[in-house]
This record gives structure tokens, sequence and C-alpha cells, in this order.
């Protein structure tokens, strides 16, 4: 059982390697809306309720997330313990991972 675990575990890429990267997916082009369908509701300079968001976490631009890529990886696409409550697709997390991939 244990060389069983073993073995599957040796076999895994790496989730975060330049063959990973989808540089067709651009922040103007599906990102952006990502950010603004998951994350504006608490991340956004323009949130009537930040829901206890860190002021130092605005998603409003690339370049703001880029700053914060470990973090947003790390909640986002590793622990999944962001948005709130969840409800991100898998498809999306995909699409996330790659485009975080090219970043990296």
């Amino acid at each position: 059982m244990l060389l069983l675990l073993l073995v599957a575990c040796t076999g895994a890429p790496s989730p975060d390697t330049a063959s990973d990267c989808d540089p067709s997916i651009t922040w103007d082009g599906w990102t952006e809306g990502f950010f603004s369908t998951y994350c504006d509701a608490c991340h956004s300079s323009r949130a009537a309720n930040r829901h206890g968001a860190p002021e130092s976490s605005v998603f409003d631009t690339e370049a703001q997330v880029v700053d914060q890529l470990d973090r947003v990886r790390v909640r986002v696409l590793d622990e999944q313990t962001m948005p709130l409550g969840g409800g991100v697709f898998e498809e999306d997390l995909t699409l996330l991972h790659r485009w975080v991939a090219c970043r990296e």
C-alpha cells in the first residue's frame, strides 16, 4: 500500500511548471473578469464592505494581483479557501492556474 502511494506521488507533475503556462490567457482577455467575478466584492478599492479583507489586498489591476500572486495562488488554487464560500468553477481554477504559471 505504501509503495503504491509513493509511486503515485512521485509521478505527479509540479503544479507551477513553465509547461503549465498558457500565454493565450491574458489579463484583458480573461483574468480581469475572473477577479471581477470572484474577488471584487471584498478586494476592490470600490467595495462598500470588504468583509474583513485586508486594506492591502486590492485586486483592481493586474499589477496589484501580480504583486500578491503568492497569496492568490495559495488561497485560491492550493487551499481553495478563497473566495469565501467557494463557488469557483473547476474550469476557472484551471485557467487561473495556467495564468499564474506564466507569472512565476
